[in-house]
């Protein structure tokens, strides 16, 4: 089984992508979504976060993400529940035999150096001051219409890893903004993938 990363800084539209590949039969693990629901229902975890942070880092069975002041704190809570997600992940490749390849879409991926877990990795990419656009546009709203204030934005994107560094460290990246048609550039990732496996497989067969 193949396993494909996939990252992008916010509103690059990394989950818009993810479900372009869905709809080419492409099964997607969202990795976040996986990951928020074990570090509230799975007790061993949340006892093993306890330890780490603290009980005080809980509001009732959920972590209080206002108390996740630092990367330390948040790389500590991440920690306890790493086994868990990569297991889960594991579990759902087994759900998905017959598929070359399968992705996992993690807003952490380079973070975290869960990229190197995996054979490939893709950064979806959008220049920054268009990343700021869309998150000005989305958290517009009847009371707030000009959206998110510019300052507020920036300290929102403060600590993400570079978008140019993301890219050097992937084998594919997709441009996702005006300059690029994601659809075209999705099959065309899948295509190079599905070339790749096939070629090593015919390499592994001459070997027999």
């Amino acid at each position: 089984m193949i396993k494909v990363g996939i990252s992008g800084n916010r509103y690059s539209g990394k989950s818009t992508i993810c479900k372009m590949f869905k709809q080419i039969s492409i099964p997607v693990f969202d990795a976040d979504t996986v990951l928020k629901f074990i570090l509230s229902h799975e007790v061993s975890v949340m006892n093993e976060i306890k330890k780490s942070v603290g009980p005080q880092i809980f509001k009732s069975s959920d972590i209080n993400p206002k108390l996740i002041k630092n990367k330390d704190t948040f790389d500590k809570i991440v920690n306890c529940a790493e086994y868990e997600l990569m297991q889960a992940y594991e579990k759902f490749n087994s759900k998905n035999p017959n598929s070359i390849y399968t992705i996992f879409h993690s807003s952490i991926l380079f973070e975290r150096s869960w990229n190197e877990k995996m054979n490939y990795n893709i950064n979806v990419f959008c220049p920054k001051i268009t990343r700021m656009e869309r998150c000005k546009e989305v958290t517009k709203t009847s009371t707030n219409p000009n959206g998110m204030k510019i300052s507020d934005i920036s300290y929102l994107l403060r600590n993400e890893i570079d978008d140019i560094d993301k890219n050097k460290m992937c084998n594919f990246v997709l441009h996702n903004y005006e300059a690029g048609d994601p659809l075209t550039q999705v099959n065309d990732i899948d295509q190079r993938i599905i070339d790749r496996f096939l070629k090593s497989e015919s390499i592994v067969l001459k070997h027999y």
